[in-house]
């Protein structure tokens, strides 16, 4: 588990979300993964036929690429996202953004959602609390970043970004 540190520009990405309250992340996430993406606009990476104004935002903006956690008053909202590319939001959709930022960046190889829940663990519960110390998180949000390929190799690279500063 790899972390390199990196300066971003402002970022803006759209997508949809769902509050997930505290201790649940690790089953509610895969859980709306599945019913909200994976079972609704999974075959559109294979027809690239869009038939909605959101199926042609989720194919314009790579809305699966991202995963963005935010905190709210029961929990956090966990948006599937894509970065936006501009034009019309079509309604469903929403645009969250991030202003310029430092970034700790973490990688991890492995199948989903395990690889990632792996990693999470370990920069929330290991390195924030050791490594981490010269730095804390900017309470912003953090994102969940996904490449392409099948997310069930022991190959498939996820990532995930916490925007930092100096302590």
């Amino acid at each position: 588990m790899d972390v390199t540190y990196e300066k971003k520009n402002a970022m803006t990405f759209i997508g949809y979300h769902t509050e997930i309250r505290p201790n649940e992340g690790y089953v509610k996430c895969p859980e709306f993964w599945e019913k909200e993406y994976n079972q609704k606009y999974a075959r559109l990476w294979q027809t690239m036929k869009p038939e909605t104004p959101v199926e042609e935002a989720i194919l314009a903006n790579n809305i699966g690429m991202f995963a963005i956690c935010t905190e709210s008053e029961n929990g956090f909202d966990y948006w599937i996202a894509g970065l936006y590319q501009g034009g019309e939001v079509p309604e469903g959709l929403e645009l969250y953004s991030f202003p310029e930022s430092r970034w700790a960046v973490f990688s991890a190889k492995g199948p989903m959602p395990e690889a990632l829940q792996t990693l999470n663990t370990y920069v929330w519960q290991e390195w924030f609390p050791n490594e981490g110390q010269k730095f804390q998180a900017n309470g912003m949000a953090t994102l969940e970043v996904y490449s392409a390929g099948d997310p069930q190799s022991p190959d498939y690279e996820c990532g995930i970004w916490v925007p930092v500063k100096k302590i």
